[in-house]
């Protein structure tokens, strides 16, 4: 069973795609209808030629009936014993005891009954095939038996070899007209998945190219250019908005910042110091808001182009740690390195930053030891931090990448909701992305980058 695992998997992908399906379906489909189709008319071919054997017998046996009436037994033979010499008519006049006088059947078959103008079917006794005849009943009990050979099966038989080839024909056509259909649609959406992915990466403003058709597939391109156009506008209203309200807003707070450092030194003996401290530290989590902002914002409209150049990841990871070390020691943690050597094109402020964001927030929301780790192979790098606290749920993995989202346990924790998602930010300016997983215990953050400068250089 193992040998076929790896084939049954490919099989499984080929038949996932609903393309794929389409193509092994339509001939299955044209088989059945054409199958139906040959076996109402062979049917119904047998039933004609049947009838219309049963009418030429009967006709003959009356002939034969006639000579016998009008001109006595020994007319009848030799008429019989004159048609006999036909190779696919079969003829037998016997006594009443079953004896032959003439015709080219040696006995009377068995299994056929004596009954008078009865239709009968049987086996040549010379040579096997079928035997369609008509029994009368002579005056006197002669018995008269006249049939042909089954011509209706030869029919039946080439009908089966002209089905067989008309198969062949509607399964290979079926075959070539489902590929080049599916080809051709694929080639349609291919164009819209290509464009789709450069939206995502560098070219915000490329829109999918229309076809000369004007088939709904060209309704559905031209509905979602016009989508994309609208949603162009609402994000840049909404990225100038929110850039220019940080930016106008982090001046003034600036200057109250200083504002109230300066009062706290002047206030120095004074009871309110501890409120003017207070204020401060309100006013500077404010600031460093308003500072992720700005930076999300300009990594989004494409402000900050990244400064790519190839640099050790575990060099980097080993900047970090050695940066957070102290601060891991003091809260009585223990920060471990786990790396092996890796070099890729980033841009390494931007990815320290990013890195730095995950070992701190492991820190202050994690427990147990912190692991930085870097690892690589042919086509991605990974930095990953982990911790081994009690994790998130596969919901909150998925929320809490979002802007501003903080989870219950972090409510009264100092921060602003927007780490990881300047993380993912990052990881995807790189042409990476950000992934989140369950560790058991603690939660596993890994930045995912390409191992060639094939990310985009900027977020549109």
């Amino acid at each position: 069973m193992k040998p076929l695992t790896p084939l049954w998997r490919r099989w499984r992908r080929f038949a996932s795609s609903p393309f794929n399906r389409f193509v092994l379906i339509l001939p299955l489909f044209m088989l059945a209808a054409t199958g139906g189709f040959v076996l109402l008319t062979y049917h119904e071919s047998q039933r004609a030629l049947l009838g219309e054997f049963r009418a030429a017998l009967r006709e003959e046996v009356g002939n034969l009936e006639l000579v016998y009436r009008q001109e006595g037994l020994e007319p009848l033979r030799e008429e019989i014993a004159q048609r006999s010499g036909r190779s696919d008519a079969l003829y037998l006049l016997t006594e009443p005891d079953g004896k032959p006088l003439a015709g080219n059947l040696k006995r009377w078959p068995e299994g056929v009954p004596l009954v008078d103008a009865h239709g009968v079917a049987f086996l040549d006794p010379q040579d096997g095939s079928t035997v369609a005849a008509e029994v009368f009943l002579l005056y006197g009990d002669y018995r008269l038996l006249v049939g042909r050979r089954a011509i209706y099966e030869q029919v039946g038989a080439h009908l089966l070899r002209n089905y067989l080839a008309l198969s062949v024909i509607v399964l290979l056509a079926s075959l070539v007209c489902g590929w080049i259909f599916t080809t051709l649609l694929r080639r349609r959406l291919g164009a819209i998945t290509h464009t789709a992915r450069a939206i995502r990466g560098e070219a915000r403003h490329t829109r999918i190219p229309m076809g000369k058709s004007g088939d709904e597939i060209d309704a559905l391109i031209a509905e979602l250019n016009a989508m994309l156009d609208q949603q162009d506008k609402l994000l840049d209203y909404a990225r100038q908005s929110s850039f220019a309200i940080a930016h106008d807003l982090r001046h003034p707070l600036s200057n109250l910042r200083n504002g109230l450092s300066e009062l706290g030194s002047a206030l120095k003996g004074s009871e309110l110091v501890e409120q003017v401290d207070t204020l401060t530290g309100d006013v500077d989590r404010i600031l460093a808001v308003f500072s992720a902002l700005l930076r999300l914002g300009r990594l989004e409209s494409g402000a900050r182009q990244l400064q790519r150049q190839p640099w050790p990841l575990d060099e980097l990871a080993d900047d970090v740690a050695s940066l957070y070390q102290p601060v891991a020691e003091d809260a009585g943690r223990t920060l471990r390195l786990v790396t092996t050597p890796c070099v890729v094109e980033v841009d390494r402020e931007l990815l320290g930053q990013a890195l730095a964001n995950l070992v701190e927030n492991a820190l202050r929301y994690g427990e147990g030891a912190v692991e930085v780790g870097v690892r690589a192979d042919a086509q991605h790098a990974e930095l990953t931090v982990r911790d081994h606290g009690p994790g998130l749920s596969v919901v909150e993995q998925a929320r809490v990448t979002e802007p501003f989202v903080r989870l219950e346990s972090s409510r009264h924790t100092p921060g602003s909701g927007l780490g990881l998602t300047l993380v993912k930010a990052i990881a995807e300016a790189h042409g990476g992305e950000l992934l989140l997983t369950a560790a058991r215990p603690g939660l596993a953050v890994t930045i995912r980058l390409p191992r060639t400068a094939a990310g985009s250089e900027r977020i549109d």
